[in-house]
């Protein structure tokens, strides 16, 4: 219904939002990327992947892939803290390998995939350069990535580290390397801002989360615009 008129409906969706609301969407919105996602593999901890969607809208990450296996993800609110709203949540639960259908798809996006790993000879976090758009994945906290991952990906990525534990919890590994990977970005040349038709998808999408009954009030207002 809203096909061919999603300007008009956003310019009226906006007289029901606070001022403050709209330029802070516009603000976000500014910041937004989809240069760098995330994927995360047969998460088992949902309050751990909870707080790595929760990352991702600090550090201005569009999109996050979930990766289902033998683990189905069901949001945390209470880790969320809301920001679920903001963030496109992309599950990918193929029968027969959803890692590999996870990983067609975000190859096809032109993503550079990048297992994040302290088990293998990789790139150091602060010596990684980022060249294109970059998938951050993530593997379940106790084995780390599945063997398929670790066969596929196109480059091992590890986090320094400097005492006796080996790793980082899920969620603080994943915190660390988007603060590192979004910094690096914003001081690079990239154009690494959503486009303009991106923009309006989305504000369009946070519009109708923000009013109250949005589908009705977009439909009443199409049907008086007959």
């Amino acid at each position: 219904m809203i096909e061919g008129r999603q300007k008009e409906v956003i310019d009226y969706l906006s007289t029901f939002i606070t001022q403050h609301k709209l330029d802070l969407i516009d603000k976000v919105l500014s910041l937004r990327t989809n240069f760098v996602t995330i994927a995360l593999e047969d998460i088992y901890q949902p309050h751990n992947a909870s707080a790595v969607i929760r990352s991702a809208d600090c550090y201005g990450i569009q999109e996050v892939h979930i990766i289902e296996g033998r683990n189905k993800y069901d949001v945390n609110p209470q880790v969320l803290q809301g920001s679920s709203k903001w963030v496109d949540i992309i599950k990918h639960n193929d029968p027969e390998n959803s890692t590999q259908a996870c990983f067609k798809e975000l190859r096809n996006k032109g993503y550079k995939l990048v297992g994040t790993t302290p088990h293998e000879q990789g790139v150091s976090l602060n010596e990684f350069k980022i060249d294109q758009p970059v998938a951050l994945i993530f593997g379940t906290e106790e084995t780390g990535l599945s063997d398929y991952a670790m066969d596929n990906v196109d480059e091992y990525l590890t986090i320094p580290m400097h005492g006796f534990t080996e790793s980082f919890n899920l969620s603080v590994s994943a915190a660390i390397c988007l603060y590192q990977i979004t910094t690096d970005l914003h001081n690079s040349d990239f154009n690494w801002q959503l486009t303009e038709e991106e923009k309006e998808n989305i504000r369009l999408s946070w519009y109708k989360k923000v009013v109250r009954r949005s589908d009705d009030v977009i439909e009443k207002y199409l049907l008086n615009k007959k």
